[in-house]
């Protein structure tokens, strides 16, 4: 008998029924299930959540996209539990299974077939201080600080090691995990980087100097930012889910968490570069056809 906790998101209808189907299917089975609607915890809930209820469970099964496995490895990240995403999203470069797979295939990750391995990832620790005040976060794709809704520049001072780097005038910037250099970073000209680089991106968003470029910085660094708002407040983001509104001279830590988030595979390492270059095509067909439409 396996002890199994099954994320999903109540609020779509599609996985919502995939998971109540499931639990009934894996306790015929003899298995132990707990079911998590993680709408309902709501997204602020992991930074208080009691993550020592996942010690003794076996697999996390989460059906969503790549959002709600993020939520997900964050809840669960202290017990290093092994996580099996299965696609309710669209991109899915975390997930490992379509539903329809799940009826042949998740034996395997149960009874720990020869053919599964651990594809283990870095998170990122994050404080943030300001007013007196010191929060921790927890991320799997990366931290953000930003411009507020005002389309003005922020200055933000650089440290890695406190050796001061240079001072980014942009609208802010994002300090990503290699799992999440296919996220944000991308989408603003970062460099991509294989899932089992341990290093991170230090990408600025829109640059206003060109010799401004993104920093590949080695796993054991720790980088401060300090950011600069001037009359209107900015914005920092665990993961594009953790938000909080931050003010002119807010300092943010960041370095390489303790904790790994550890997925379940049986498609080879190298499925990263088909999964990449898949998503490349679709944005530019998606691009082309944008085109042709005007």
């Amino acid at each position: 008998m396996k002890k199994i906790a099954i994320f999903y998101q109540g609020r779509k209808q599609a996985s919502s029924r995939f998971a109540a189907q499931l639990v009934e299917t894996l306790q015929k089975q003899g298995h132990s299930v707990r079911a998590i609607d993680i709408h309902q915890e709501g997204l602020e809930s992991d930074v208080a959540y009691d993550q020592d209820s996942f010690k003794d469970v076996d697999l996390i099964l989460v059906l969503g996209g790549d959002g709600t496995i993020v939520h997900a490895a964050r809840m669960c990240a202290s017990t290093g539990t092994p996580i099996v995403g299965v696609n309710f999203g669209r991109v899915g470069f975390l997930t490992e299974m379509e539903p329809d797979d799940i009826a042949t295939d998740l034996g395997y990750y149960l009874n720990g077939d020869s053919s599964v391995w651990v594809d283990e990832r870095a998170m990122l620790q994050a404080v943030l201080e300001q007013d007196g005040q010191r929060e921790e976060f927890l991320a799997l794709n990366d931290i953000v600080i930003a411009r507020g809704t005002w389309p003005r520049v922020v200055q933000v001072c650089v440290w890695v090691d406190d050796y001061y780097y240079n001072t980014s005038y942009a609208d802010g910037i994002i300090i990503s995990t290699a799992t999440g250099s296919t996220a944000y970073n991308m989408a603003v000209g970062g460099p991509l980087l294989h899932p089992q680089v341990q290093s991170m991106v230090l990408t600025p968003i829109a640059a206003h100097l060109a010799s401004d470029r993104s920093l590949i910085i080695q796993p054991e660094a720790t980088i401060k930012l300090q950011i600069f708002t001037g009359s209107q407040n900015g914005v920092f983001s665990a993961d594009g889910q953790l938000n909080r509104e931050i003010k002119d001279g807010a300092i943010i830590t960041v370095r390489k968490s303790q904790h790994t988030t550890r997925f379940l595979r049986r498609r080879p390492p190298t499925y990263f570069y088909q999964i990449i270059n898949a998503k490349l095509k679709n944005d530019n067909l998606t691009a082309n056809d944008t085109n042709h439409a005007h």
